[in-house]
């Protein structure tokens, strides 16, 4: 595993390992955190469009992914301003962060996908998923198959906020002897919550009339929207390589490498 996420860190370059999410957030910068933190790191396909192939299909693989995180830094009081609690504008523009995934075949269209985060330097990091790809279409006399994929994890940063993430997409996918490549698109659904206070996890201002009116010590907040992707998958052997662009209202960059049996 260490093998695989070591060539991943060399193919995509040094990335920081760390977020930081700013404190006293008002709504609309809690909007923007859900569409950084939330939509973007919903759980990736990242793998061959055609189905595993019943009992006897099993894949093994680490991805990482890439969040352009540079809207953050602009969130939350101004340092040094009143009692503001940040501390300094955050440089990081990109948050890395590696998953581990098992993919099963249950029948022979029918495919489950479970995964969980990696330890990740510098953040408190967990995560965990899955996905069902149902591949109900495919064609006679072209390497052509339609899947619908139901998507689902829940992620939370530093205890300070957590998302669970929802998607159902339809995807279309060609392979053509070691080489595939998937495109498609569907809707999302992210609902966060983030904790009230000022101190250490929290990120809301204990005043905040939103805060005021919480009994569980957090704010609950929902975004959703559409959703688009393309991947293309190569095969060597038994090992494979994925990459994958996918688009909520930013892009997200992420690769996949992991052994299909």
């Amino acid at each position: 595993m260490n093998l695989l996420l070591t060539s991943l860190v060399f193919l995509f370059g040094p990335h920081a390992w760390s977020v930081e999410i700013p404190k006293r957030l008002t709504e609309s910068d809690r909007s923007v955190v859900i569409r950084t933190l939330g939509l973007n790191s919903s759980t990736k396909i990242l793998s061959n469009p055609y189905p595993l192939g019943g009992y006897s299909g099993l894949e093994l693989g680490v991805s990482l992914e890439l969040i352009d995180t540079k809207e953050l830094s602009r969130l939350g009081c101004e340092p040094g301003v009143g009692s503001c609690p940040n501390t300094s504008r955050s440089d990081e523009k990109e948050f890395a962060y590696p998953r581990f995934t098992i993919g099963k075949g249950l029948y022979n269209d029918l495919d489950i996908f479970l995964s969980f985060a990696l330890p990740t330097p510098g953040v408190e990091l967990s995560d965990f998923g899955g996905q069902i790809r149902w591949n109900f279409f495919e064609t006679e006399f072209l390497p052509i198959v339609i899947s619908g994929v139901l998507q689902g994890n829940q992620m939370n940063i530093n205890n300070s906020f957590t998302t669970q993430n929802v998607s159902l997409a339809l995807i279309a996918g060609v392979t053509v002897d070691d080489f595939s490549i998937y495109f498609g698109g569907g809707y999302i659904r992210s609902e966060s919550q983030f904790t009230c206070g000022d101190q250490e996890d929290g990120v809301i201002d204990s005043f905040d009339p939103a805060c005021q009116a919480s009994n569980s010590g957090y704010i609950n907040q929902v975004e959703h929207g559409s959703h688009s992707l393309v991947g293309i998958n190569l095969m060597f052997n038994e090992i494979f390589l994925a990459a994958q662009i996918d688009r909520y209202r930013d892009p997200v960059f992420s690769a996949k490498l992991g052994l299909r049996f």
